[in-house]
């Protein structure tokens, strides 16, 4: 798609979608450090038939209803992802392990339709995608939670390999799997992009009421400045560098394409 095409697409499609604002995500993946990951949970929210929401549920789920739920999106042990397999989004090389969405933690992630979106990426950025998840998991219960509300969203969505969250056309590139078949979705809804103080841009499908501070992981590059709030959080006997950021204002999409470089008009 053309870059003038996709802005007179999402000027029409913000101009007859009701804009509701919502809260600042709980847990802000790190695009540029899993863009195997973030391409499926964009694919998912955005292009998936059925798609799914960014709001998920987290129930704290135990053993047994997790591997149920992993069997549903077709990423129990032994799944396609795994060497010496096949099937519909096997890649093989690199590309062993099996990331599904909603995830195995949330209610979300019904057994036994089947309807997750699944994708095989390398096992390093699904480590990274889990550690983010308990880091957030890990607050809900110190605040006495059994379940709680999940908002996700995207850091840096146009970052390198990233696809399907800097608003590419919906095109599946053979490697988003769902109910066992490569599926394609017609219509397209649009990520809005929100600048943030510490200057990463910030995707999300729902509109974020600005401004609003919400918790995040640092990238391991990343230089927090001295007025921002840092601190560690011990997830599984490992420290996660976490800061407190704000949500400033919603970026024009001109705006946040050339912040991309042009990667999101592929």
């Amino acid at each position: 798609m053309s870059y003038k095409a996709l802005m007179f697409a999402a000027a029409a499609w913000l101009a007859t979608t009701p804009q509701v604002a919502a809260s600042p995500p709980d847990v802000t993946f790190l695009c540029n450090r899993m863009p195997e990951v973030c391409t499926n949970m964009c694919w998912a929210v955005r292009c998936a038939s059925p798609s799914f929401s960014q709001t998920l549920n987290w129930d704290n789920p135990d053993e047994d209803t997790a591997k149920k739920r992993r069997l549903s999106a077709g990423c129990q042990k032994g799944n396609k992802c795994n060497k010496g397999r096949k099937g519909p989004g096997h890649r093989g090389g690199k590309y062993t392990s099996c990331d599904e969405y909603p995830f195995a933690s949330t209610s979300d992630s019904k057994f036994p339709n089947g309807h997750q979106v699944s994708r095989c990426v390398p096992p390093v950025e699904n480590s990274r995608q889990g550690k983010a998840l308990q880091t957030v998991y890990g607050r809900f219960k110190k605040k006495g939670f059994k379940s709680h509300s999940l908002q996700i969203g995207f850091g840096n969505p146009g970052s390198r390999g990233v696809k399907y969250c800097s608003n590419q056309k919906c095109k599946n590139d053979g490697f988003e799997v769902q109910d066992k078949s490569i599926k394609k979705r017609e219509e397209e809804p649009l990520f809005k992009f929100y600048k943030t103080g510490s200057g990463m841009v910030l995707g999300s499908l729902t509109k974020i009421d600005t401004p609003s501070n919400f918790t995040r992981e640092v990238d391991d590059q990343e230089q927090v400045a001295a007025h921002f709030e840092a601190w560690k959080e011990n997830v599984d006997g490992e420290d996660v560098h976490v800061m407190s950021d704000t949500v400033l204002e919603e970026m024009p999409f001109e705006e946040a394409m050339k912040h991309f470089g042009g990667e999101g008009n592929a």
